[in-house]
């Protein structure tokens, strides 16, 4: 077995405490600068990225393979659309309250996908979107 796709939820845990940095340093940047706005498209751009790769691959063949995991699979769906309008409202954000609102989301977003994908994720034998996978 591919130690990559073993791991494929500790990988998944690992990207999300990337955007939990970068999250951390965007709400101790205080006012909204231009480095702030800077840094979110960075952070946007990714989180953006990501959401619609696990919508586009992984969850259409998580749902394939695993179906019992698809009321788990279309609340992350709502949520990667509700956090995509959030993340519109940060690269316009005018006050710090933008962050807050975004990063409360995300955090819970986070804490219920990784509950929800991270004990199936690592239990895969091979996923398609991996290397090699």
């Amino acid at each position: 077995m591919d130690e990559r796709a073993r791991a494929f939820g500790d990988e998944l845990v690992k990207v999300h405490d990337w955007f939990r940095g970068e999250l951390a340093a965007l709400r101790a940047g205080g006012a909204v600068t231009d480095d702030l706005r800077a840094h979110c498209l960075t952070f946007c751009d990714a989180l953006s990225f990501h959401h619609s790769g696990e919508d586009r691959v992984a969850f259409p063949y998580l749902e394939g393979t695993r179906p019992e995991l698809k009321e788990a699979l279309d609340r992350l769906r709502r949520e990667h659309e509700a956090i995509a309008a959030l993340v519109e409202e940060l690269r316009a954000a005018s006050d710090p309250a933008a962050i807050e609102r975004v990063a409360a989301e995300l955090e819970s977003h986070f804490d219920y996908e990784e509950r929800a994908l991270v004990p199936v994720l690592n239990s895969l034998e091979s996923v398609p979107w991996a290397v090699g996978g």
